[in-house]
Parts: structure tokens; C-alpha cells; sequence
């Protein structure tokens, strides 16, 4: 059978063995030249960055010889002087607790010359128990701004939980009252010291200068052992509130108005509240106690133990979260 058209052409042999037919390649086109930069341009070498190497890394100290190695340093133990220091350094650690410790030691002696010179008749020093009568109500109510400055220290610690760092770095809480207890007696040494100081320079002008003749020149262990008592217990009252309330503003105003509610008390009714009174001992002692004999001077020494030793019981189960 023929094809209309013609005989159909024979498509030629493979020049292969394989088999297939070659491939034919594309027609050759015309190369368009690479764009190079323009006239007058050198075009620009980029070079690989330098490798600068690090600096060396400082030298690590060496380690302190000993049984536990290198552990020995973190595991040792704070020194009793460094925390009191601290104790220390947190009693001034505010711009109010310093206005406080300065204004302290001018009311004392604002207070006890008040004091001192409050009377302008002779018979109000005739004997030895007028004559020390001021420098016992002086420290009844002089150390006011000590004790107060003493409050935010102890009371501030649970309100503002800065006594989580102390307790951190030394986990002993013994050792940490015991550093409070350091900066108490500090106090305690300052105000009686300065007590003793102001009334022996105000009360020998204060007698002769209405009339009376300064008998305590002579029984200067008598004024001392007033001074130093009644500051004790005194700044014993204000470590007990603020162990009691851990509110600094609460401790404060708990104190400031108790201290003239019991001097307004024992005002007028002397027999019953120096039971209860702090200042019973200092009194006792002074002569000046409303009721003689040892045993208002222990119920009130007890009471006030007591107290002093649930305030510490509380304190060292307080949690610090």
C-alpha cells in the first residue's frame, strides 16, 4: 500500500549498536558579552576577613589548701564581729535612723537639764532622795529616740525582710540575737554613759544654785547604779515591744503611748501599778519606791522576764517567707 502522498521516507539506522537515534545538538546563538563594572571603575577585590583569635582567659586563684578543698572558703563560718557590724551598719542604714541617733543624745540632755533645773525652791534638794529624784525620772523619760531607733532596727527586720540575707549568709539565729543583743548593750553604754556625764556636769550647778548644798558628790556609785539601772530597764521595755510587734510604725506607736500611760498611771495610782511598773527596781533603788521591800521589785522583775522571754520565743519561730 502506497501513501497517497508518495512513498514514506525510511528512517535511517542507528549508527549505534544500543539502539536510538543521536541527539542533535541546538543551533549555535549568538554569546552576549558579561556586563563588566563601568569605565574608570576598578572593580573592587573583597578579601576574606582576619581571624583574630581571643584573649586568653585571666588566670582562675588557687585554690586554698585544706581538708575540704575548695569548699573550705564558702563553707566557712561568719565571723561574731562581722555581724555585729552589720547590726551596726543596719542601725543607720536610713536617713531617719541617723536624724534618729542625732536628735537621741540632744534630748537627753535637753530632758535632764529640764529636769534638773524644773525647781527654784532649796527644800525641793534638801535631802539625797530630791537630789536624785530628776536623774530618776530623766532616763524614765530621756532615751525616748534611742529606744526608738532601736525599735526600727528589730521590728524592721520581719516587716521588711531584710532579715532573710542575714539568716541566709549565716543560717544561725542564735548567733543573729546575739548580734542584736551586741547592739543593745552598745546602746544601753551610750545613753547611761551619757546620763552619768550630763547629770554630774547640770546637777552640782542645778543644788547650789537655789540654796542647797550637793550631797551626791559624795555617793557618786549611788547616781551611777541609778543611771545604769534605769537604762537598762528601760531600753529592755522597748527590745520587748519590738520583739512583740514586727511592725516598725505598730512598735513605735505601741511604745509612745504606752511609756506616758505608764508614767500617767504611776502618777496616780503608784501602790498599785508599781507592780507592774519596769522602773520599779531604778525606783527601789533611788528610795523612791511607793511601796518599800523586795517584793514589788520581783513581781515586776518577773513579769517583765517573762515577757522579754515570750517575745523571744516568738521571734525565733517567726517565719521569714
Amino acid at each position: 500500500m502506497t501513501h497517497p502522498q508518495g512513498p514514506r521516507p525510511a528512517w535511517p539506522a542507528p549508527p549505534n549498536p544500543q539502539g536510538g537515534y543521536p541527539q542533535q545538538a541546538p543551533a549555535p546563538g549568538p554569546v552576549w558579552p558579561r556586563p563588566g563594572p563601568p569605565q574608570g571603575m576598578q572593580q573592587r577585590q573583597f578579601a576574606p576577613p582576619a581571624y583574630a583569635p581571643p584573649p586568653p582567659s585571666p588566670a582562675m586563684p588557687p585554690v586554698p589548701a585544706g581538708p575540704q578543698g575548695g569548699f573550705e572558703a564558702a563553707s566557712r563560718r561568719t565571723g561574731f564581729p562581722t555581724l555585729v557590724l552589720v547590726e551596726l551598719r543596719k542601725l543607720t542604714g536610713t536617713l531617719s535612723d541617723r536624724i534618729l541617733l542625732i536628735l537621741a543624745p540632744l534630748v537627753v540632755i535637753g530632758i535632764t537639764v529640764l529636769v534638773q533645773t524644773g525647781s527654784k525652791y532649796a527644800s525641793s534638794h534638801a535631802s539625797a532622795a530630791d537630789q536624785i529624784s530628776p536623774t530618776f525620772y530623766a532616763v524614765r523619760a530621756g532615751h525616748v529616740l534611742f529606744h526608738a531607733a532601736l525599735i526600727k532596727l528589730i521590728a524592721g527586720e520581719w516587716q521588711h525582710r531584710s532579715a532573710q540575707s542575714t539568716l541566709l549568709a549565716q543560717p544561725s539565729r542564735r548567733r543573729y540575737f546575739l548580734a542584736q543583743g551586741a547592739v543593745v548593750l552598745v546602746l544601753w553604754f551610750l545613753g547611761a554613759a551619757l546620763q552619768i556625764l550630763i547629770t554630774f556636769l547640770i546637777a552640782p550647778g542645778a543644788t547650789t544654785g537655789v540654796g542647797a548644798t550637793y550631797l551626791l558628790g559624795y555617793r557618786v556609785g549611788w547616781v551611777i547604779g541609778v543611771s545604769v539601772l534605769g537604762t537598762l530597764l528601760t531600753i529592755l521595755v522597748a527590745l520587748t515591744v519590738a520583739m512583740l510587734v514586727p511592725n516598725a510604725a505598730g512598735a513605735l506607736a505601741v511604745y509612745g503611748i504606752s511609756v506616758p500611760v505608764m508614767m500617767t498611771i504611776s502618777g496616780l495610782a503608784p501602790q498599785v501599778f508599781t507592780w507592774l511598773d519596769p522602773s520599779t527596781p531604778t525606783a527601789a533603788l533611788a528610795t523612791l519606791a511607793p511601796i518599800g521591800g523586795p517584793a514589788p521589785v520581783i513581781v515586776s522583775l518577773l513579769l517583765w522576764a517573762a515577757l522579754l522571754a515570750l517575745a523571744g520565743y516568738r521571734v525565733s519561730r517567726r517565719d521569714l517567707a
